[in-house]
């Protein structure tokens, strides 16, 4: 027979002290802090039906193509670095992102998450991929993509309201190139 009757009410850790009287289990829920506060307050935007109606600075910087080597689209980008059997699946996922843009683009916190999202992989681009593509096979490239920019961004944004999934963030990714800020070959 087990006894319980051990007395804690005196004992101090600095924190919670765990023991038969708690047994609470803390679930990480992703994302950083400022994340989390978006999601939030995107939560309360939607609940309360609050809409924005138009485009924060941020978002709207990707409005506007940016082609410095001349490769416009998403379908010239995927030619010109091999892969351009992708095509069809590539503007699947581009077009799941663009459903998902129009939907909570309406609301201030998901653009603020769209945001920097999109800043994100775009960085991430630059700093990983476009060095790293001549000379890499298009299964080098998508292992490196998934790794270093897709894992990270449904790491950091997969969870609540707003919650993105791998399709998503291809989609944002081909989006992105679609847009001339995103691409598989190196500029010449």
């Amino acid at each position: 027979m087990t006894d319980n009757s051990v007395d804690q009410s005196g004992a101090s850790a600095g924190n919670k002290l765990i023991g038969r009287d708690d047994n609470s289990v803390t679930v990480y829920s992703g994302g950083n802090q400022h994340v989390r506060e978006l999601v939030k307050k995107l939560e309360v935007e939607i609940a309360s039906e609050r809409l924005k109606n138009e485009l924060i600075d941020s978002l709207q910087f990707f409005e506007e193509p940016f082609a410095p080597d001349g490769v416009l689209g998403l379908e010239k980008k995927l030619e010109k670095s091999g892969q351009a059997s992708k095509l069809p699946l590539a503007l699947r996922h581009k077009e799941l992102f663009a459903k998902f843009l129009s939907k909570y683009a309406l609301y201030g916190a998901a653009q603020e998450l769209l945001a920097l999202c999109l800043h994100q992989i775009h960085q991430e681009f630059e700093a990983k991929i476009h060095s790293r593509c001549d000379g890499m096979s298009p299964q080098q490239m998508d292992e490196l993509i998934i790794t270093d920019v897709v894992n990270c961004i449904v790491k950091e944004y997969g969870f609540g309201t707003f919650a993105l999934n791998h399709g998503l963030v291809l989609g944002m990714t081909y989006w992105l190139a679609d847009r001339c800020y995103v691409r598989w070959h190196l500029v010449q």
